[in-house]
């Protein structure tokens, strides 16, 4: 009668037990997500992190992303594709990548106004569920705690994903992680339930970033032939499938319609000769991404001149083979071989059109029979799924050695000893590519460019809307930086204009380049009544705003109306009806 009466309290300190160590790994991987972002966390609230990239034109763009899709949510979504950039173009927003799930941050925006701390928060946040949600996943795996721990650590310190990190929706790779379980959980015993969790962590990963939501699918697909192929003949597999198939379609189709209608009907795909340029090289796997600590040079970027830089590191891959032997030969033979599987398809995707077997490139037949494996351009970011598998091997290889250590020794102290030397090999593993001190970008104050921002917002509707010069001209990220920041602008004047930036362009949007480098000649001054904007932006401190400040007095369709001397932007007015004699002259 006693044990019966213990038992509730056995439980429920079991329970607290667990939700201890739960709430622990999550302030480990918290700490863990700032300091390798470090000195973000510092910055927050005024900087932008930067990653490899060559300016800040991305990380801007993406703040402007997470605005709409904030504005939008307070909207109801109304208009959500008619995004005010690229104007007069309809599903304007379909040209990038929407991230809706981005929306989570638009709390912050909502009470503070603080756009560059809600993008930071996702950053953050992301790392944080990349570690915390891959240690959930492989305790769920009944490994090792400290195990575990390692794993997490691994994925929250991809070198990949740091690389990347001025890209934001690059980030976040723990749907994948989802993903790749729930394929292994259905793979065991097809349920309804499992098929929907397959198709919701694939749902989530498409959402958090289109690139990594169509390289996944395609994985998976592949490589989980040998796992599902066995089942095909039970009613029950059908009934998951297609139940997790109409959960990821109806999560994704707003998304995937919004894309075919844009960029598939405009005959928007890339050349093969493109992507292969685009796709990895099985050297680039030999290159580190980041210095590693026994002195090999890394570039600090995942591109060379030659390639990219894609290593995973050495000790991950040691472990990973360590731990594939022992899985093998042990009861987690399942589990290894999914991720040997979609590793080694990952790595194959990865190469592109560079992959020919028997004068055939199986790329191109996702490119001829998948949507969206056309527009999708970076092939070599398939890596990130290679990376990821290795790190999931990594820890079977700590797992076999801490299981080892148990058959070695039954002495306590030795046992401790042998356990600390794994964990230092599962930290050397995880460091080995330790990334650097984040660069900064600091966007301009906010405050220095309210007056005009304010003067353009208070137009009345029918003035249209805007263009902001100088207007990008070069077809490379740095020239990109200034319409990027047009769009910051935008955040807070909310105008629709001609500018934007995003993956893909629409027609017009390039023909206006040249046009918009001659203004104020009469071509482009006629080409913008024609669209009917008469607002013009220009930033006194460029050459092009110095010259149209010299020349405008004795222009005749063009009038200054407002000047921000503080934030170094003019504006002036297209007259649709020019004056009779030119402006300052005496009838």
């Amino acid at each position: 009668m006693g044990d019966k009466q213990r038992a509730p309290e056995v439980r429920h300190a079991r329970r607290i037990s667990r939700s201890c160590r739960t709430l622990l790994e999550g302030c480990f991987f918290l700490l863990l997500a700032i300091a390798s972002t470090w000195p973000l966390a510092r910055h927050g609230l005024d900087h932008l992190p930067l990653g490899t990239e060559p300016a800040a034109t991305v990380p801007l763009f993406n703040v402007w992303t997470i605005w709409w899709n904030s504005d939008r949510a307070a909207a109801g979504y109304q208009g959500y594709w008619d995004a005010p950039v690229f104007y007069p173009a309809d599903g304007s927003f379909a040209y990038s990548e929407p991230q809706p799930l981005s929306v989570a941050a638009a709390p912050i925006i909502w009470l503070t106004g603080n756009r560059i701390a809600a993008y930071n928060l996702l950053v953050i946040l992301f790392i944080w569920l990349n570690g915390w949600i891959a240690c959930r996943l492989l305790r769920q795996l009944y490994l090792h705690r400290l195990a575990a721990w390692s794993g997490g650590g691994f994925v929250a310190l991809l070198p990949l994903v740091h690389s990347w990190l001025g890209v934001l929706q690059l980030i976040p790779v723990f749907g994948i992680l989802l993903a790749v379980q729930a394929l292994y959980r259905f793979g065991r015993r097809p349920e309804i339930g499992r098929g929907v969790l397959l198709g919701a962590s694939l749902a989530l990963t498409l959402l958090l970033c289109s690139y990594y939501g169509l390289f996944l699918l395609a994985s998976l697909a592949i490589a989980g032939l040998w796992l599902t192929v066995p089942l095909l003949g039970q009613a029950r597999t059908w009934i998951s499938l297609a139940a997790g198939g109409l959960v990821c379609l109806v999560c994704c189709l707003p998304v995937i319609l919004a894309h075919y209608q844009t960029l598939g009907s405009a005959g928007l795909v890339h050349a093969p000769g493109y992507l292969a340029e685009l796709s990895a090289r099985p050297a680039d796997y030999l290159s580190p991404v980041w210095p590693t600590l026994l002195g090999s040079n890394g570039a600090g970027s995942t591109a060379t001149g030659h390639g990219f830089r894609l290593n995973p590191g050495s000790f991950k891959v040691g472990l990973a083979l360590v731990g594939l032997c022992w899985a093998l030969l042990s009861c987690r033979r399942r589990w290894a071989m999914v991720c040997l599987s979609i590793g080694v398809v990952a790595f194959l995707l990865s190469l592109g059109p560079t992959l020919q077997i028997a004068g055939h490139r199986p790329y191109l037949l996702l490119v001829d029979w998948l949507p969206g494996f056309g527009q999708a351009r970076n092939v070599f970011r398939f890596a990130i799924l290679v990376h990821l598998m290795i790190a999931l091997l990594a820890v079977l290889g700590l797992q076999a050695a801490l299981v080892a250590t148990r058959r070695l020794s039954t002495a306590p102290a030795v046992r401790k000893a042998l356990a600390a030397l794994i964990a230092a090999v599962g930290i050397a593993a995880a460091l080995e590519q330790p990334p650097p001190a984040q660069p900064l970008y600091r966007p301009p104050d906010a405050t220095t460019h309210r007056a005009w921002t304010e003067h353009v917002a208070g137009l009345p509707p029918e003035n249209g809307a805007i263009v902001c010069l100088p207007f990008a001209f070069k077809p490379d990220p740095a020239s990109y930086e200034q319409e990027a920041l047009w769009m910051y602008w935008q955040t807070y004047h909310r105008r629709p204009m001609l500018n934007g930036y995003s993956g893909y362009f629409p027609p017009h949007f390039i023909n206006l380049k040249w046009p918009m480098a001659e203004f104020p000649a009469k071509a482009s001054v006629d080409l913008l009544l024609q669209l009917d904007v008469t607002e013009v932006v220009v930033r006194s401190d460029s050459p092009q705003g110095a010259y149209i400040n010299h020349v405008y007095r004795q222009h005749r369709r063009i009038v200054k109306v407002f000047q921000d001397d503080r934030a170094a932007v003019d504006i002036y007015r297209i007259r649709a009806h020019p004056p009779r004699f030119p402006a300052g002259a005496a009838p």
